[in-house]
């Protein structure tokens, strides 16, 4: 996914001493620190903002009651001081947890005397909390077993029998509390649903989503809803996550699996009526593919013919024919004439801004095609880093460069003359420029220039060239043909390389390899043969949305209003019903849907908590159903907790990483990279910290990883060649603290640690929640003591955090990647140089020209090889610090029915259900019917056969 793995926040102080058995009704309310005054554990006044009327808890309506109310409630939070702390067995309750209790017993001894009533009627907050579904009308199990035991107490004493009821419950309150976490027969938490539609879905969905649009969704928690509202050509089955019928009910493919012919099913609606079509599909994949979108999830379909080049803003259309010129002058000679609709590839564009103070060089160095171009940070004047460009591979080794007439050019709008030879610059691929500024001319590479005030018309220092905008171009002949049976393009040489008016370049993405014959038939053609495409159409990005919808939105200026409840349009089993900012969303069934009579499950309630143990309250308490695709368990539980019979635990297809800003010192360097990343003992993390059967990663792509990689794996170990099980890639502080000496930051004993003599601190950065803050914790404890390296750590909210990663501040900040399908493709693809998921500033064009290669290697196994040599490349360039690889640890109530625990760690709402005859039907069956896709018919010319007789 990017799917970014997003995880939940730290528990607040309240929720670390509560009892997670039979208070976590009352969590529900103080899970968020904006809506508390005071910490429980201090006070016991609570007060909530109110929402619906809900009631508020506090010691003032404590005090307002009776004096025999307020004497039975002090003597209950004497007696629940008195009970132990059961944080270690998961059993009782807490001393917070006891006060927050007496606080409410009181509340309602106090509500019942001002009703006149001392047994049922407990007050508006019961029926409010009835209504959220809570168990048993909303009452905790102690106060039901109080209630009935009161009940037969009544009559006509007024104040005195309630003062009877509430003393009589103190001595009941002791059992009740003992009952509540002895009677669940080996259960995590209550095996009791009352009060509970059984049509409605209780989960905690973690955080705040980013987005609910398809084209957009790039992180776990919008990703999870948007699998409920959407559905794409094909759909994931339970369990193993094969494709299953969506909006498609079959296809046709060439024998090369790189043409494909989707048909749709008629009866397919949006929410508001209207059909869903082919052009929907079309419409929705290059809406992603478009520059303006600026999808973090584009390059999952770069695999379609043209969608990388397209979705860089290289592929361009003349809206009138032109010649290509020798030069950007209209009077250039002109080498060859283009026809109105011709595809270019945009090299540059000129006028463009020198953004280095390097001289450009009189001439290129024979041989420099590897460039390494470092931005100073703009102190040269007083001692402070300056610009450089360097090359390897040139006649005579780096020779010194020969600068041009005019010396620097920082900051000047310059004209380019003509394209020099292909280059890398940092490990992407690039190529040399001739520039022309006043009459003098020089080179410099394309890395080394920004379209910056150029593009905007604008100049700076020298005067700006004069004429229109032209860019440099080349011919693309290599589009979408849609026929199986066509030969292959032929190769050709080098195209050539010219100039058109800028001003007559427009998009146009007919170039893009999908497209909608009928309302009913969506064809694609695909770059080169792409092994795990049909998992790819049941993933978000893949989803279809409405132009017309959309649209509308840019139009008004308010493109993310689209989504809200009240203007979203889906064409999934589930309809957005209610969104409350940070605090739960609900859907319900989709009434157009065209499975909508089979789905059990017609109302998801999604709540948005992020701190770990307040979500293991509510789910002891029976609050939520099911802990949450996005939701973890407490590290400190979770050795009780896995004895449970409502415990799940399956390999998940995720990797917990540290991404380096490798564009700021010190973690510019990879032997500092390297050093850092051999000094955290990643074993102890996982078996110390986090404690869920993780397997301490070395390497990018999880082991069990399919596609054929988790087989290369076992085959690479059977015979001792497995680059990520070597002793060079494991925890060793003894070469980390070599390989820091190397880059120049000695490290030196110091009492009896050590001192990295120079090295500057380093910050952390981790989204705001206590199982990242442990493991951050750990990892500044272990550099500092194996390495002598200092370093600081920030915590943020998500949004706050993918911020100011996406604006490049942060020097180490912690993330993880889901994989978006079966295929080591998905984690590798984030190292490209060119992908909007490579926070990091690494780049590569060896990895890059390796996983181009991988992907167009028609033989599985020879690919999956061909993608391990681009992983060691990536792990050699160390610029994410691989952590562990997930397991899915979670909790399910055992009247869920449908769920099958699978490697995404996602679950489809659709195959769920709740059975109410859960202790006496031992089946697991999907609540709807899978639609499986009949073999895919063949695409491409006759098969040879017997001659005729």
């Amino acid at each position: 996914m990017s799917s970014a793995v997003a995880a939940a926040s730290a528990s607040s102080a309240i929720h670390r001493s509560t009892n997670p058995g039979c208070f976590a009704s009352f969590a529900r309310r103080s899970q968020r620190p904006a809506r508390a005054e005071s910490s429980v554990a201090n006070s016991t006044t609570f007060r909530l903002r109110p929402r619906s009327g809900r009631a508020r808890v506090s010691s003032s309506s404590a005090r307002r009651s009776s004096t025999t109310a307020s004497s039975s409630a002090a003597q209950a939070r004497q007696l629940a001081d008195d009970v132990r702390d059961p944080q270690r067995e998961g059993e009782g309750v807490g001393v917070a947890g006891g006060r927050f209790v007496a606080a409410e017993i009181a509340r309602r001894a106090g509500a019942r005397e001002r009703a006149g009533d001392h047994g049922e009627r407990a007050g508006g907050a019961r029926d409010q909390r009835a209504s959220r579904g809570l168990p048993g009308g909303g009452r905790p199990c102690y106060l039901r077993g109080m209630q009935r035991r009161a009940s037969g107490r009544r009559g006509a004493g007024g104040g005195r029998a309630a003062g009877s009821a509430g003393l009589l419950s103190l001595g009941i309150l002791a059992a009740s509390l003992a009952a509540c976490g002895e009677r669940e027969g080996g259960y995590a938490g209550t095996i009791s649903r009352v009060g509970k539609d059984a049509a409605t879905l209780y989960v905690n969905n973690g955080s705040e989503p980013e987005y609910l649009d398809p084209g957009k969704t790039n992180d776990s928690a919008s990703n999870t809803l948007v699998q409920q509202m959407f559905e794409g050509l094909t759909a994931y089955a339970p369990g193993d996550l094969h494709p299953v019928q969506g909006v498609a009910t079959r296809w046709e493919q060439s024998d090369d699996n790189r043409i494909f012919r989707f048909h749709l099913r008629p009866e397919a609606r949006w929410s508001d009526g209207k059909p869903v079509t082919a052009h929907d599909f079309e419409y929705a994949w290059k809406r992603v593919l478009r520059p303006k979108t600026a999808s973090l999830a584009a390059t999952n379909l770069h695999v379609l013919k043209n969608g990388e080049l397209f979705n860089l803003g290289k592929l361009k259309a003349l809206r009138e024919a032109a010649p290509l010129r020798a030069a950007p002058r209209p009077d250039a000679p002109p080498a060859l004439d283009l026809p109105r609709g011709a595809f270019v590839v945009v090299l540059a564009r000129s006028p463009i801004q020198v953004d280095t103070a390097v001289a450009p060089l009189a001439a290129v160095p024979e041989g420099a095609a590897a460039v390494t171009f470092t931005k100073g940070d703009g102190k040269a004047g007083s001692g402070g880093e300056v610009d450089r460009i360097a090359f390897d591979g040139a006649a005579g080794g780096a020779a010194p460069l020969a600068a041009a007439p005019g010396g620097g050019w920082q900051g000047a709008v310059v004209d380019i003359v003509r394209a020099g030879p292909p280059c890398t610059c940092n490990g992407a691929a690039d190529r040399w420029f001739e520039l022309e500024r006043g009459g003098a001319r020089g080179f410099l590479p394309g890395c080394a220039l920004t379209p910056g005030a150029a593009a905007a018309g604008g100049g700076s220092a020298g005067a700006a060239p004069r004429g229109e905008p032209y860019a440099l171009v080349m011919p693309h002949a290599s589009l979408p043909t849609y026929d199986a049976a066509a030969p292959p393009a032929a190769a050709q040489g080098e195209p050539q390389v010219g100039f058109v008016p800028d001003a007559l370049l427009v998009e146009d993405d007919r170039a893009v390899g999908v497209r909608a014959t009928d309302d009913l038939t969506l064809e694609v053609e695909l770059e080169q043969p792409t092994p795990y495409f049909t998992d790819l159409t049941s993933y978000t990005t893949l989803f279809p949305v409405r132009k017309d919808v959309i649209e509308a939105f840019e139009r008004r200026g308010e493109p993310e209003l689209w989504f809200r409840p009240e203007n979203i349009v889906v064409n999934g089993p589930y309809t957005l019903d209610e969104w409350k900012f940070r605090y739960e969303i609900t859907m319900k069934r989709n009434p157009m849907y065209w499975d909508r009579d089979k789905l059990k499950i017609h109302r998801i309630v999604w709540l948005e908590i992020e701190q770990y143990n307040a979500t293991l309250n509510l789910y002891k308490a029976g609050d939520i159903d099911y802990l949450g695709d996005n939701a973890s368990l407490p590290a400190e539980h979770m050795t009780w907790l896995s004895t449970k019979k409502d415990f799940r635990r399956y390999a998940y297809l995720s990797t917990y990483w540290y991404e380096f800003n490798t564009r700021k010192p010190p973690v510019n360097d990879v032997r500092v990279r390297w050093a850092l990343n051999l000094a955290v003992d990643k074993r102890q993390i996982v078996e110390k910290i986090t404690r869920a059967g993780q397997i301490p990663a070395t390497h990018y792509v999880p082991e069990y990883t399919g596609s054929g990689y988790a087989d290369a794996v076992a085959e690479d170990r059977r015979r001792g060649v497995d680059p990520f099980s070597s002793p060079d890639v494991a925890f060793n502080p003894e070469r980390a603290r070599a390989l820091l000496a190397e880059a120049g930051y000695e490290v030196v004993r110091e009492g009896d640690g050590f001192r990295a003599n120079g090295f500057p601190p380093l910050e952390i950065l981790y989204n705001t929640s206590e199982g990242h803050k442990q493991i951050a914790v750990a990892i500044q404890d272990m550099w500092k003591r194996h390495l002598g390296v200092s370093a600081t750590l920030r915590n943020e909210e998500w949004k706050v955090m993918l911020k100011n990663v996406r604006d490049g501040n942060f020097q180490v900040v912690r993330f993880g990647w889901g994989g978006e399908y079966n295929h080591p493709a998905t984690w590798l693809g984030t190292f490209l140089s060119y992908s909007p998921q490579n926070r990091t500033g690494w780049a590569d064009r060896e990895f890059d020209e390796m996983m181009r290669a991988a992907a167009a290697t028609a033989d599985p196994r020879e690919s999956i090889r061909l993608f391990r040599k681009a992983e060691q490349r990536a792990v050699d360039g160390m610029a994410k610090m691989p952590l562990y690889f997930y397991t899915k640890s979670t909790l399910l109530k055992p009247w869920v029915k449908g769920f099958e625990g699978n490697a995404r760690g996602m679950q489809h709402v659709r195959w769920l259900w709740i059975d109410p005859a859960w202790r006496d039907n031992p089946s697991n069956e999907v609540a709807v019917p899978l639609l499986e896709f009949p073999p895919p018919g063949r695409l491409g010319p006759p098969l040879a056969g017997p001659a005729a007789p």
